[in-house]
């Protein structure tokens, strides 16, 4: 049945839900835009950022059209998909572990080993060839032939209570998927973590059979050596032999080659054989999967926690911002003319760019607390507003009538910033040739939020100073560079 629960409100989606919705999204609008002028007014109140304000509307689109219910379908269905191959890898090497335990109690040693770890060697191999291609950047399909990526399709192409919306949800998920660079990781964890149940299962079976009954390990051959035969047992054996696996030596090797002419060996070497096998396949086989399943699923963590933002250079995702900003209120100018305030849109005067070493600082909401920075320039005393309308239009004023060649820009670090801040270094970037912002009072890590912040805003063009000297810099090179 399809899970009845609502979906979560945008603000408690995952940031891989939202991710995934906004690609969807984004694939049925190139058919054709949808009509979303609520949810686009609902996502420009609620939300603070641009990319927020993307992301919200998207979602909202989603829950009109049943995206976030159909991941919720992914999420019921896919652990039982998931359980099911796991159980039929599982039978399949519990086949394999009882096809080496045959009736007659007699086994091929070497034919065991092929034929216990011969297919995990095959995909094994796949999967790395796929990951090392992924990495590199290129668009190669191995992943297709994995465990993870089969049962990643029969979750999104399972019938029952599938919406209308599936395929694009499922062709989204793998842009998104293929734009992280994600896709052996997922598939990765998926598959390891199958082959790791297999092998369990395999080893509990071959530990069974050996402790409860009596097997004669032997090998033979019609064209290959004996030398042939102990060189592979001590190449195979050497891992084993690390972590205290028993190994047979050059002449057990040699001694159950002439079984098939009547030899019968000796118990405590075939002990010796018992233990190769498992060894090998505990360690060929069980460790790398499991050691792959837990590598997978860091890096797929570590992934989804990358998932968070939004292409705002994305031609589609620019349409929708420049229609978010057309919903700002226009600012509103209080002067002698109109008393009490009126909402008119700013009219800048036409004017020239300003001499070549004109520069501007601004120190925007900045804590009366906090002492400014930065020393003192007769040539181009600051501004200090404190956020109101008035302040922010007279210093908009200013800058459209002196357009400075450098503009640095003075934040303070602690705060979070919101729309209005985002509005006016919009709007003041507009009118001068290059712009710096510096968060004033932030270490490192606060730095690199407002540069997260600067990118999700689109203002990928402002520079970003860190401390009083590097914002001297920047203006000086400014200066250079004009002369």
């Amino acid at each position: 049945m399809m899970p009845t629960d609502p979906p979560p409100a945008f603000e408690h989606a995952s940031p891989l839900a939202r991710a995934l919705v906004t690609a969807a999204v984004q694939r049925i609008e190139t058919a054709g835009a949808l009509d979303d002028a609520a949810e686009l007014r609902q996502a420009f109140a609620a939300q603070p950022t641009r990319a927020a304000q993307v992301q919200a509307r998207a979602w909202l689109l989603g829950q009109r059209l049943g995206l976030p219910q159909e991941l919720a379908r992914w999420r019921l269905w896919g652990g039982w998909v998931a359980l099911g191959l796991a159980v039929l890898v599982a039978l399949a090497g519990l086949a394999a572990g009882r096809s080496v335990l045959a009736p007659d109690r007699s086994i091929n040693a070497v034919a065991a080993f092929v034929s216990l770890l011969g297919l995990h060697a095959l995909t094994l191999t796949v999967w790395l060839l796929g990951l090392l291609a992924t990495l590199a950047g290129l668009h190669v399909r191995l992943g297709d032939w994995s465990l993870g990526r089969l049962a990643l399709g029969l979750v999104a192409r399972w019938p029952l209570d599938r919406g209308p919306h599936a395929l694009e949800l499922w062709r989204g998920f793998g842009a998104v998927m293929q734009r992280q660079r994600l896709w052996p990781w997922l598939t990765g964890l998926i598959s390891h973590g199958i082959w790791t149940v297999a092998f369990v299962l395999t080893l509990a079976v071959l530990a069974f059979g050996f402790a409860f009954q009596t097997y004669r390990l032997s090998w033979q051959t019609t064209i290959l050596s004996t030398e042939f035969f102990q060189h592979f047992v001590r190449v195979t054996g050497a891992l084993p032999a690390l972590l205290g696996f028993a190994v047979p030596d050059a002449q057990a090797v040699a001694q159950v080659g002439r079984a098939g002419a009547g030899f019968v060996p000796q118990a405590p070497g075939q002990r010796e054989w018992a233990w190769w096998l498992m060894g090998s396949v505990a360690v060929y086989g069980l460790l790398p999967r499991a050691l792959l399943a837990l590598v997978s699923g860091w890096r797929w963590r570590a992934g989804v926690a990358r998932l968070g933002g939004v292409d705002m250079a994305d031609p589609e995702v620019q349409r929708i911002v420049r229609r978010l900003d057309a919903l700002e209120p226009p600012p509103a100018v209080i002067d002698a003319e109109h008393p009490g305030g009126t909402d008119v849109a700013p009219a800048w005067p036409p004017a020239a760019p300003g001499a070549p070493d004109s520069r501007l600082v601004i120190g925007f909401e900045l804590p009366s607390d906090v002492p400014w920075p930065l020393p003192m320039d007769p040539a181009a005393p600051p501004l200090r507003i404190s956020g109101s309308q008035a302040e922010r239009q007279r210093a908009l004023q200013q800058l459209a009538a002196t357009r400075p060649r450098s503009l640095l820009l003075l934040v303070h670090g602690a705060a979070s910033p919101d729309r209005g801040t985002a509005r006016f270094v919009r709007e003041a970037a507009s009118l001068a040739q290059r712009v710096a912002l510096w968060p004033v009072g932030e270490d490192e890590s606060g730095s690199e939020r407002w540069r997260e912040w600067l990118k999700s805003e689109g203002f990928d063009a402002l520079a970003l100073v860190d401390r009083a000297q590097s914002a001297l810099d920047w203006i000086a090179n400014g200066d250079a560079t004009d002369a």
